[in-house]
């Protein structure tokens, strides 16, 4: 073909419009704004679920594994499907119907949706192989030959790696030579990649429901309560978003692929590609926070405000600390305010007298008040206690005993 033959194939329409349809080449209508803030939001929560996986691992655990260094290699061939992304929205932009393009408008959108759908197929298998082998590692922590869970994860995990260089194989391998895939007006050996398209999609669907299903069964069968095994389901179950993503990707494929209209089409599909990637991301990093929480004291602060915690007050029988002198605070080594420590003592009468808390006694309000605690580490008398037994006309005794035996209590420091 010569130079003016191919400036003429290029400035023709890219497809004819609709009856009572003009062509608009020079600004057709797009939703951009749409997917600057999509591709946008997609990247802000992909990256904020990296670094909480970074710092939960490398910074709190101190130690790097082979999750990690999937999840950046995922992150990498993220940034390409974001390059992609933006691109197309200069050229020629989302929702554009193809008869307001020309013919040399789809040469560098075809490219784009080339680099989009190789590292697509990075991505995916990367993170969810990830994923797989850090359930291994909370779920099958002993002998993992014996272990259904832990051959289950790796037939998925090895039917995604391969899967996903099959994927990267067929795209590129779509047309011979190689540059015809975008420059399609090279003479070429092409075939129809809408059945390779089809297939991807059905196997993430697939894969996202066994991903889904294959931990609740080991969660429910823990020897826990049930609250806290829905807790634990919900973490290991938010790979449901993942799954609707995929669905939605799915049903976005057929229509693109049933259609002339494809690069208005082609925008939705993106959309839902890039969804179904960050919800790995989110997914990765989910099991992560519940330790970032603790760390941090979040997760009490949150307890506290809704109310949830329990707080030891002077007259509660509920939150004592029997035979400490401590105060009643989780941990804590500090005595209470009062100076005493928070024993509590109880009579038992025979006669049935119910249990109940004694007052302080004067004595004890008089040693408070005559030592005063001067330093920290000083060595002082907090009481003086004697026992004299004496009989009752309930237990068949009518007079006291003669000797009583006086005790004292070592001091304490």
């Amino acid at each position: 073909m010569d130079a003016d033959a191919l400036k003429k194939l290029l400035a023709a329409p890219a497809a004819l419009p609709p009856n009572g349809t003009t062509a608009d080449f020079e600004h057709p209508p797009n939703r951009n704004g749409l997917a600057w803030v999509v591709t946008t939001l997609c990247m802000v929560i992909a990256t904020i679920c990296l670094l909480i996986r970074v710092y939960a691992r490398v910074w709190l655990e101190r130690r790097v594994s082979i999750e990690e260094v999937m999840m950046f290699c995922a992150y990498g061939a993220y940034w390409g499907t974001a390059y992609a992304a933006y691109a197309l929205i200069y050229t020629p932009g989302y929702y554009v119907h193809t008869w307001n393009l020309t013919n040399g408008d789809l040469v560098h959108p075809l490219y784009l949706i080339l680099i989009y759908g190789c590292c697509y197929s990075v991505v995916l298998p990367l993170l969810k192989t990830a994923i797989l082998l850090d359930w291994c590692r909370v779920f099958v922590p002993g002998k993992r030959l014996k272990s259904g869970f832990w051959w289950a994860c790796c037939g998925l995990s090895s039917f995604q790696l391969l899967w996903g260089v099959l994927c990267i194989l067929l795209l590129n391998m779509q047309c011979r030579p190689h540059n015809a895939i975008w420059e399609f007006y090279v003479p070429s050996k092409c075939y129809d990649l809408t059945k390779v398209m089809l297939s991807s999609a059905c196997v993430q669907v697939i894969t996202d429901v066994f991903m889904v299903l294959l931990p609740q069964r080991i969660i429910w069968g823990l020897h826990l309560n049930w609250q806290k095994k829905f807790g634990v389901s919900v973490i290991f179950g938010v790979g449901i978003l993942a799954l609707v993503a995929a669905c939605f990707r799915l049903d976005h494929t057929v229509t693109f692929s049933k259609t002339a209209d494809r690069m208005y089409f082609i925008g939705p599909l993106l959309f839902w590609a890039c969804a179904e990637m960050t919800c790995g991301f989110f997914i990765l990093s989910t099991p992560c926070l519940p330790k970032i929480l603790a760390e941090s004291g979040l997760s009490s602060k949150v307890k506290n405000f809704l109310g949830l915690s329990v707080k030891s007050t002077g007259d509660s029988n509920s939150n004592v600390n029997y035979g400490s002198k401590f105060s009643a605070r989780s941990g804590s080594r500090q005595p209470s305010k009062s100076g005493i420590g928070t024993d509590t003592y109880f009579e038992i009468g025979e006669d049935g007298v119910p249990m109940g808390n004694f007052d302080k006694s004067e004595s004890q309000e008089q040693l408070q008040v005559a030592h005063p605690r001067k330093g920290k580490n000083e060595v002082h008398m907090t009481r003086t206690t004697q026992v004299i037994t004496t009989g009752d006309s309930a237990s068949g005794h009518s007079s006291p005993v003669d000797d009583p035996t006086p005790w004292s209590r070592h001091p304490a420091v």
